[in-house]
């Protein structure tokens, strides 16, 4: 059996569509300086802070908003939390969590964000940046609270937004 030419195995991979193959589109040229929040973006991502651009005094520099902040200035999220039902004793250790959490995330990759917590009609609402920091913040209460139930649901494509309910 003759083995296939390499030009017709390139043409039998699959084509992945556009926001498969850039979130935040091409990569832009130099440094780009968030002025909300200072992250640096490189090397096709944000990073926190200047500490690697030593010698690159000739690198051209712009200034304009980081994803996340841009996210958090159209009031949009990708990620909610709803905690239901929590015991009044519990409340502020499940806004204590949920805000370590968020800063742990944001230490890791400075476009994980924790945008609010706020208390709604008896339900505590977190909103994110991430949906896959929504999820991990609705299973850590979970991990600590057995008796919490934790439900995750992905909104359908195109679209990415996680909402993940606990309920007491």
């Amino acid at each position: 059996m003759p083995k296939p030419n390499k030009s017709s195995v390139r043409e039998s991979r699959p084509i992945k569509n556009e926001h498969e193959r850039e979130e935040f589109g091409p990569g832009k040229e130099g440094l780009v300086i968030c002025p909300v929040c200072k992250a640096v973006y490189y090397k096709k991502s944000w990073h926190h802070g200047t500490v690697h651009f030593e010698g690159r005094e000739n690198t051209p520099v712009k200034f304009e908003l980081c994803p996340a902040d841009q996210m958090i200035k159209n009031k949009q999220y990708e990620g909610k939390i709803i905690v239901r039902n929590v015991p009044k004793e519990l409340e502020a250790e499940m806004i204590s969590l949920i805000k370590n959490a968020g800063d742990q995330a944001y230490e890791r990759d400075a476009m994980h964000r924790l945008i609010s917590i706020d208390k709604v009609a008896g339900e505590l609402v977190a909103l994110t940046t991430e949906n896959e920091l929504a999820a991990s913040i609705a299973k850590k209460i979970g991990d600590a609270h057995n008796k919490a139930k934790v439900k995750i649901a992905y909104k359908a494509e195109p679209s990415d937004v996680c909402l993940a309910v606990v309920e007491f």
